[in-house]
């Protein structure tokens, strides 16, 4: 069943039958939207691109005319001619030939030294750190950046937008950007087993856990009945009980109509081959389909070039460019690209200098991007000063909690100030 609007997707529950119907057991916040009002194609999207291992920023955006440069890179740097030139100064790695066009349409904005005080050179604690949006000195602070606007909206903090809209991830795992108290995020690796089977195993388990998860969900029983002959849930429930509910409605909600959009909608332009393209796919079709998401997270692996990096660099780029231009041009191709700005960022930099292996080391600071019909295109910041180096690496100018304000608070309409435990000045890109 393909459904034309989320209103629609939401009025319509397990095997058929009607979620509002069924309010007394399907979690608050899916009731609340399958009632709300208003039009399907109106709210602003977010997509986030993750490039996981540690961008190196300096062959990214190139200060090819920086003496400096040249002379801690004596076999990676990339010289004037080789890149896409962005001003007298810098350029672009020669892989992001669509990036290059996107800037010069103005809907390519590059903040330049992005990172945060104390910078930790670790893949884990640098990645926990961009995506909790909190302090490097709150070390167990679990819920992300994204799973607090979550909490926000199901809370009814953005009055201007349908409240209780889920977020969707795709891999294996939920990234940490996703966690909240509200459990309305998704995380897919395969759109086809996605389902109502936690245990990953036969058909005939995933038939008895759906009946499990039936029997958790029936309303309150009947007076002749108690709960606990009815099987039944008499809303004083423990908290992991709750959670279980909202995990499984949320994964039976999903699943058919995932499907079901996947299936039915068409892409309109021409993507590369490769994860990051595959999952970007996916993405352009549940826009077109109306998917009652306003944020989707994506990821591309690889960035950790420590040895022979120039190829493998320039390899990583190309698909980065070639699959984010090819997204581009489909939602434009569908009049659908006014609503959609894409953030892609990397846990860190890399070292100034090269390695012995032809190869860099982790570093700290290093650009943001964002893409879209509504960013404020070009150059924000300064270029990264080489002569004023944090223990070998390139020193912040502009702390990452500011681009997410700036997206909250501009694009998603969302206070930035409670979701991110503070107040950061915006960097005004959207």
């Amino acid at each position: 069943m393909y459904f034309h609007t989320r209103r629609e997707f939401l009025a319509t529950g397990l095997k058929g039958a009607g979620l509002l119907a069924a309010s007394a057991f399907v979690p608050t916040f899916i009731t609340r939207t399958a009632a709300a009002t208003g039009a399907s194609r109106d709210s602003s999207i977010l997509v986030v691109v993750q490039l996981s291992g540690g961008n190196d920023g300096l062959n990214t955006v190139v200060p090819f005319a920086d003496d400096l440069y040249v002379r801690a890179r004596p076999t990676l740097h990339l010289t004037g001619n080789e890149t896409l030139k962005l001003s007298d100064s810098l350029g672009l790695h020669p892989a992001l030939i669509e990036f290059q066009q996107e800037y010069e349409d103005g809907h390519m904005a590059i903040v330049q030294n992005v990172g945060y005080p104390n910078p930790s050179r670790s893949h884990f604690r640098s990645m926990e750190i961009w995506q909790s949006g909190m302090d490097v000195s709150d070390a167990g602070h679990r819920e992300g950046w994204l799973g607090r606007y979550f909490d926000a909206q199901c809370e009814g903090a953005d009055p201007h937008k349908l409240p209780g809209e889920i977020g969707m991830s795709f891999g294996k795992v939920m990234p940490q950007a996703f966690r909240n108290r509200s459990n309305v995020g998704l995380a897919i690796s395969d759109p086809q087993t996605f389902q109502w089977n936690p245990s990953g195993e036969t058909s005939t388990l995933a038939a008895v856990q759906e009946k499990i998860f039936e029997k958790l969900n029936q309303p309150k029983a009947a007076p002749a009945m108690s709960a606990s002959t009815a099987g039944g849930i008499i809303g004083d429930e423990p908290e992991t009980i709750n959670f279980l509910r909202h995990t499984a409605m949320n994964a039976v909600l999903a699943g058919d109509t995932l499907r079901s959009l996947l299936k039915k909608q068409k892409n309109q332009a021409s993507y590369p081959n490769g994860q990051l393209a595959a999952q970007l796919q996916m993405v352009a079709k549940l826009i077109a389909g109306d998917f009652p998401s306003r944020v989707y997270y994506v990821a591309q692996g690889g960035y950790d070039t420590h040895s022979r990096q120039r190829e493998s660099h320039a390899k990583l780029l190309g698909d980065f460019s070639q699959s984010v231009g090819a997204f581009l041009k489909d939602l434009r191709k569908q009049t659908l690209s006014e609503r959609v700005t894409v953030l892609a960022f990397s846990e860190f930099g890399r070292r100034v200098a090269e390695n012995g292996s032809q190869g860099t080391d982790h570093g700290a600071a290093a650009p943001v991007f964002l893409f879209g019909d509504g960013v404020k295109g070009g150059l924000h910041g300064q270029a990264p000063d080489l002569s004023d180096l944090v223990d070998g690496d390139v020193r912040h100018q502009i702390d990452f909690r500011q681009v997410y304000a700036s997206v909250l608070d501009g694009w998603l309409e969302t206070s930035s100030q409670k979701i991110l435990g503070g107040k950061f000045s915006g960097v005004n890109v959207v």
